[in-house]
């Protein structure tokens, strides 16, 4: 834990050796969470080289001094640097985003499963990183990180009717998919 402090306190005075640490040290975890968000590898790298330039530019922000968790504390306010700076990059495209241009819904996907259902986690990753870019963020800033959906429609600048809709479609969306996936344990 000293050394981690080392390093924000580093950071905190710019220091390039120290930022490099923090990067180092986090930039899997950062990335790893972007991909789940965007499209393209090309794109979570790029969003996750914007938050490290949003981390270093905030770091003092981050109360660092009390030791007690420190890793957990960071790996919690970096995550919410991270959304922040993809809700900054997603919110010109959800008024763009129309109820026309979501796939249709048949009546037989509105059958839910079961939540004892055995469920490979990544026929689910799988089937939430083919929802198109808008409701994959909402589903995944809802279902996946837990933000309520009060929350997600202030984030967008949009309305809670408008969240409210984009998870239920992305849910029907994800059952449909992992329904066609032809695994017979669904």
């Amino acid at each position: 834990m000293d050394q981690l402090f080392k390093i924000v306190k580093g950071c905190r005075k710019n220091d390039r050796r120290s930022q490099q640490l923090l990067y180092e040290r986090y930039y899997g975890y950062v990335l790893k969470i972007s991909f789940r968000y965007l499209d393209t590898y090309e794109e979570a790298t790029e969003l996750t080289n914007d938050t490290f330039l949003i981390i270093f530019r905030t770091l003092n922000d981050f109360d660092c001094y009390h030791k007690r968790k420190l890793d957990s504390r960071l790996v919690g306010w970096i995550k919410t640097k991270m959304i922040d700076a993809l809700i900054h990059n997603l919110k010109a495209t959800i008024d763009r985003y129309r109820p026309e241009m979501i796939p249709a819904i048949s009546p037989t996907d509105r059958y839910m499963m079961s939540p004892d259902s055995p469920c490979l986690y990544c026929d689910i990753i799988s089937a939430v990183r083919e929802l198109p870019c808008i409701l994959r963020a909402v589903f995944n800033l809802h279902v996946i990180d837990g933000y309520p959906q009060t929350e997600i429609a202030k984030m967008f600048g949009t309305s809670l009717q408008a969240i409210g809709c984009y998870v239920r479609i992305a849910q029907l969306i994800c059952i449909r998919t992992l329904l066609a996936s032809g695994d017979d344990s669904w």
